[in-house]
């Protein structure tokens, strides 16, 4: 059975994570893997050895306790297959560990004090493990509900196919969801060239399983005119393919004005070819 992959601290974000978590794999068949990462701060390092020791121990019962009071807080737990762990060390390499041991089809995490991309992309361990993990990561920004969204886009440049297993899950969540994929492509050029329409249409065999459309806008700002494209469809989730990690990087760093465009309550995923 595949799992689901979500990364717990008990804050609201995360919380919210593991609601959608449970729906997904409750829609998707899939068994949850609830997994916590532990450190002590920078300043505890300095510490007499004993006195780390019995901080990690602390933390580590601590979360042990947060995960006995986990089905009382989340009843629908019951009815998914799942499965606890509670990780010493840095939140990405245990993450790695997991994904390298388990049969993980998705990571599903929270993303701290987001209401959009932008606090999505700044400086959180989510960016971190969609960066660095070859796993597909849904980031879900607090209070939002994956299930409910009927629209899904898929960032393409038209460049290549995507591969079978790097498309497959979202392919796979967009049926989950009943939801509709748009494959948007923003170009500077007023129109696609011959090698492009090949490209969409290869792509188009791909997605012949889900509901899906193509769209083509021109537009000089390539992130300012996907952003905009997902108000307009009024886009439940943006995916994107892990080669655009210059995309992720330059919305991070970008102007005030791109920023407010970010500013928008939509989880992102991304896939890693």
């Amino acid at each position: 059975m595949k799992k689901i992959l979500v990364p717990l601290d008990f804050s609201d974000c995360s919380d919210n994570a593991l609601k959608n978590a449970i729906r997904l794999a409750e829609r998707m068949n899939m068994e949850l893997i609830l997994m916590h990462s532990y450190t002590v701060p920078a300043a505890m390092a300095e510490h007499a050895p004993g006195a780390l020791i019995q901080e990690l121990e602390l933390a580590e019962m601590k979360a042990k306790n947060e995960f006995e009071n986990l089905e009382e807080r989340f009843p629908d737990l019951a009815d998914v297959k799942y499965q606890e762990s509670v990780e010493g060390g840095m939140l990405l390499d245990n993450v790695k560990g997991l994904v390298k041991a388990n049969d993980v089809a998705f990571i599903v995490m929270g993303t701290h004090g987001a209401s959009g991309l932008q606090r999505v992309l700044l400086g959180s361990n989510a960016y971190s493990i969609m960066k660095h993990v070859k796993c597909p990561v849904i980031a879900i920004p607090d209070g939002a509900d994956i299930t409910k969204m009927k629209h899904i886009a898929l960032g393409g440049d038209y460049k290549s196919i995507p591969g079978h297993d790097c498309i497959q899950p979202l392919i796979d969540l967009t049926k989950a969801l009943y939801a509709e994929l748009h494959v948007i492509h923003i170009d500077q050029d007023k129109e696609l060239d011959h090698d492009e329409m090949d490209i969409a249409r290869g792509l188009d065999k791909y997605l012949k399983s889900v509901k899906h459309s193509f769209h083509f806008k021109n537009d000089y700002d390539v992130e300012e005119g996907l952003l905009s494209f997902v108000k307009e469809q009024n886009v439940g989730l943006l995916a994107m393919i892990s080669r655009h990690h210059s995309f992720l990087d330059r919305l991070s760093h970008g102007s005030e004005t791109k920023r407010m465009m970010m500013d928008i309550p939509m989880p992102l995923m991304i896939l890693h070819e």
